[in-house]
């Protein structure tokens, strides 16, 4: 009787605790625990990325977009030279309809002020290349979308970049 509790009885209870352990810690994939709520808050994690990504500037138009052009902005750039360096800037918001420029021209005032805010703390370095516009681009989709219902903004396209 000693042996069977021994070599039967005891592993199988070993195993079942160890089984109900991994369970509870969610090291088995599929199965509830906490995998199910680490899996949830991954894809909350990636849908607030993709939310703060710009979508692509080749994406087609549907239907009814409008686009409005915003004012050019000109910033003074972070520089260690003996010169100012300047940034000239030009956006264009794609809208789901016309009914939504008014109000992009109400919020006009707060869109430049966080673009200055924001462009005033680059460097000429930082808007190289493709990482650097679309740097622009998704602090402004971000900052838009902030300010502005999501639903009435389609894209937000770099109508001009220059820095001298």
């Amino acid at each position: 009787m000693k042996k069977l509790l021994l070599f039967v009885l005891l592993p199988l209870l070993l195993l079942i605790g160890a089984g109900a352990g991994a369970f509870v810690a969610g090291l088995i994939p599929g199965f509830g625990g906490g995998a199910e709520t680490e899996m949830t808050e991954a894809q909350k994690a990636e849908l607030e990325r993709k939310e703060n990504i710009a979508p692509s500037a080749a994406k087609a138009s549907p239907t009814g977009a409008v686009f409005h052009t915003l004012d050019e902005f000109v910033v003074n750039l972070q520089s260690n030279r003996g010169y100012p360096v300047f940034l000239l800037l030009s956006i264009t918001i794609e809208l789901s309809d016309q009914s939504a420029v008014p109000v992009i021209t109400t919020q006009e005032p707060r869109i430049r002020d966080g673009m200055i805010v924001y462009l005033s703390s680059l460097t000429p370095q930082q808007l190289n290349g493709y990482d650097g516009i679309q740097g622009v681009r998704n602090r402004t989709w971000k900052l838009l979308r902030e300010l502005v219902d999501p639903d009435l903004i389609l894209n937000v396209q770099i109508a001009k970049l220059t820095v001298k």
